[in-house]
């Protein structure tokens, strides 16, 4: 997919769970390999892992700093986004182990090329960061980010997203794994 490039946002400093999430172990591998191996079909080589943490380079993916630290995922998104030489760009958190390849493709395929962002829902809960954003959308991001407004869904409320409802036989992918309880969860 030459117009498309797979970021994956690794940088939260995950105070819930009190350790970087996408080092976790799930079935053997970290969340961070899930995540890329899901991606990685579509996106071959185009994925990119944006995180100051410099464990992930043990990994051998391409990773790449926040430009503005401690920004939340408005600053990775902009760092994505500020890098890109895309027009179009799939966002993933770090935080999604269970996201499997299906899913993804369905989402790149149902992105409608007229929005700046394509997000999915799951019941009544909207995903910014399982999202299509198109490049264009940095100037927005870094505006917000001068003003330190921070919140991701200020930003997408300032333009009509695409919001698709995913289909219910996907909607355990779409777990974030926030705290020990939810990693138990999944464990099981």
């Amino acid at each position: 997919m030459e117009n498309f490039t797979g970021f994956i946002l690794a940088g939260g400093k995950s105070q819930r769970m009190g350790t970087d999430k996408g080092l976790l172990l799930l079935n053997g591998k970290p969340f961070i390999s899930h995540v890329y191996e899901a991606m990685q079909p579509i996106f071959g080589d185009n994925i990119v892992v944006v995180s100051s943490n410099e464990a992930y380079d043990a990994f051998g993916y391409n990773r790449i700093e926040d430009l503005i630290s401690d920004k939340g995922p408005v600053g990775g998104l902009y760092t994505a986004l500020k890098q890109s030489k895309t027009k179009f760009n799939l966002v993933l958190s770090v935080d999604i182990p269970l996201i499997t390849t299906e899913l993804v493709q369905w989402l790149v395929d149902n992105h409608d090329d007229g929005y700046l962002v394509t997000q999915v829902q799951v019941g009544d809960k909207v995903s910014p960061l399982v999202a299509v954003y198109d490049r264009a959308l940095r100037t927005l991001l870094g505006e917000h980010l001068a003003g330190n407004q921070l919140k991701l869904r200020d930003v997408i409320a300032e333009v009509t997203p695409q919001t698709l409802p995913i289909p219910a036989k996907w909607s355990e992918q779409l777990q974030n794994i926030n705290t020990e309880e939810d990693y138990k969860k999944i464990q099981k």
